[in-house]
């Protein structure tokens, strides 16, 4: 059972009505939503320039084996 279920049942049991009770479930997921975000904003930055560079090093890996095979063929 999910965190959320288990909130909004017992604020039910405390009495709280329906309507409040999915609110403050709402009210609790935006936020726990906008903690993970900010403590992953770095972590997203850094892997954001990592696939760059890795886009990057895809690219030259690539001409390099292409040339190395033209090289190849010439030399035969």
């Amino acid at each position: 059972m999910g965190m959320q279920v288990t909130l909004f049942r017992a604020l039910r049991n405390a009495k709280v009505g329906n309507d409040d009770a999915q609110a403050v479930v709402e009210e609790l997921e935006g936020h726990i939503a906008v903690k993970i975000t900010e403590a992953n904003k770095e972590l997203v930055g850094e892997l954001k320039s990592q696939r760059w560079v890795l886009g990057f090093l895809l690219i030259v890996t690539t001409i390099s084996a292409g040339l190395g095979g033209y090289v190849a063929f010439i030399l035969k």
